[in-house]
């Protein structure tokens, strides 16, 4: 769900934002305001915000009825 928001970015920062998005990507200023900010965060998130997973992959059956037979 996407929320509305104003705020206040440098020029020179929209400048950049928008030349990228004309020859890069093709998408709208808050798509690449939106995806800047969410490579920023997971970058700079600490450990204890990321999400834990592993390599390792489901190889078994799933039952819906065992699951919820109880």
């Amino acid at each position: 769900m996407n929320s509305h928001i104003s705020a206040t970015i440098d020029e020179d920062l929209l400048v950049e934002a928008d030349r990228f998005r004309h020859q890069e990507e093709r998408r709208s200023r808050s798509q690449v305001l939106e995806m800047a900010l969410k490579q920023f965060l997971r970058k700079n998130a600490p450990a204890s915000y990321q999400i834990v997973t592993s390599p390792g992959r489901f190889a078994g059956k799933f039952s819906r009825e065992e699951t919820y037979e109880h």
